[in-house]
Parts: structure tokens; sequence; C-alpha cells
């Protein structure tokens, strides 16, 4: 059986947001690839406050490598925010893997997958880490009042914690068994970005849920509507980081 692996080089595309001027941290926000072609999505609500020109995306977790943010706007889901960068990624990052297009969920149903919320938090003494926080995922019918069809996704935490911290714009990662049948081996796959759920009327685990899940699809259209672009950006290279799981 899958379970939730802490080192999966798929996490390590989250970075964090931050107020270039101050290296303050707005939130996390994941780079997502095409080949050569790189876009960012991060929680609109966590970008809406801020000049597009104010910010940067981290490549590395000490925050010494910043890259500049052109622009933003939203995606079809109101909660996300699609990063345009204002500068190539550098052709080595300490801390970032991109996530290859082809590692984002067609679509928001985990199937019941292993999953975890991947956010980014402010280390004491400078810099920042990754969290990982294990979670629940529920298909809930909110009678018609989910975003996108019949179902409001919900993300509940498995074990209880301080649902204060950075849960906007956190992504949703699901570790995907093998289906021989379709002949896919295990993936560990970005299935949707977290948009803080503050009502109490849908509650399917013991928990309350936190974050509602929302669908990553405006990523494939941005990046597919770039493809035949000539490349400007530098090839991409596998690199590490580090990952801190959260624990009540």
């Amino acid at each position: 059986m899958a379970t939730r692996d802490r080192d999966a080089v798929q996490l390590r595309a989250v970075v964090p947001l931050v107020v270039a001027a101050t290296k303050q941290l707005v939130g996390p926000a994941m780079i997502v690839a095409n080949n050569a072609k790189a876009i960012a999505v991060a929680g609109s609500e966590l970008l809406r406050p801020h000049n597009p020109k104010d910010l940067a995306l981290a490549m590395s977790l000490d925050g010494s490598l910043l890259v500049p943010v052109a622009n933003w706007g939203l995606g079809r889901y109101s909660g996300v925010g699609l990063v345009e960068l204002g500068a190539a990624i550098p052709a080595s990052t300490p801390d970032l893997t991109p996530l290859p297009i082809n590692s984002v969920n067609a679509s928001v149903d985990t199937r019941g997958a292993p999953s975890a919320l991947v956010t980014i938090t402010a280390k004491e003494g400078g810099g920042y880490q990754r969290e990982l926080i294990p979670v629940y995922v529920d298909n809930v019918d909110g009678g018609g009042g989910g975003i996108g069809d019949d179902y409001t996704r919900l993300a509940s935490p498995i074990e209880a914690l301080d649902v204060g911290r950075l849960v906007a714009g956190a992504i949703l990662f699901s570790w995907f068994p093998s289906d021989p049948v379709l002949g896919r081996k295990p993936e560990v796959l970005a299935v949707g970005i977290a948009y803080p759920y503050t009502l109490t009327a849908l509650r399917p685990r013991d928990l309350p849920a936190f974050a509602e899940i929302l669908g990553l699809d405006d990523l494939g259209r941005a990046l597919l509507s770039k493809s035949e672009e000539p490349a400007e950006r530098p090839e991409l290279a596998q690199v590490t980081g580090e990952i801190a799981e959260s624990k009540s």
C-alpha cells in the first residue's frame, strides 16, 4: 500500500512566496514546468494584497536566491492564483525541483490514496521549511454548492493541529498506488490547492475540515498554451531540499 513519503521529490516544487524587499513569508507556491516553460500557482487571497512587482519566489529555503514575480492573475476558481515568473529559474537551485506538468492530477479526486497538504512555514532564526500535514480528503455532497461539480472536496487533519498555520495555498499531494490493470506504477501527484474552509455545515470526519481543495487544471492550459514558443529558460535540474513532517 502507498504511504506518504516525506522525501518525495515532487514535494520540492513547493517554495516560499515572499515580499522581495524584506523576505517576509507570504505563503506557499508551487512551480510547475512543461519542458522549459514554468509557472507558479498560489492562493489568490495570499496574492491579492500585494503588487506583483513586490513579490518574489525563493529558490532556496534560506531565502538567498530569489526570482521576481512579473504578474499574477486569477484562475478559473477564485481561490487559485497563477503567477508569472519575472526571470528564468537558475540552472542550479539548492531547494527546488519544479513539478513536471504530467505530475499534476487530471482531477481533484484522490480515489482514497494517502494524501497530505504541503505548505511553507518560517523557521526560527531565519529561513523557511516545508511542512507536511497528513489529511483525509472527502468528496462531500454539498447540495450542488461544490466548486466545479456537485461535490465539495474537504481536507480534514488526521491528527489534531494548529489550524491557524498557513493552510491557504497549501498544495495537496496524493500517493497513488500502482494499478496493474492500467499498467500504472506508483505515482506522487499534485491534486489541488487548499482554500480555508471556515464553515461548519459539512463535517465528514471527527476533526473539523479545515480546507476545501480546488483543482489545478488552469496550470495545464497556461503551460500548454506556451508550448509552441521558443525556449527561454535553462534546463531545470533535479535538486534536493528539506521538509518537516507536522505532528500534533
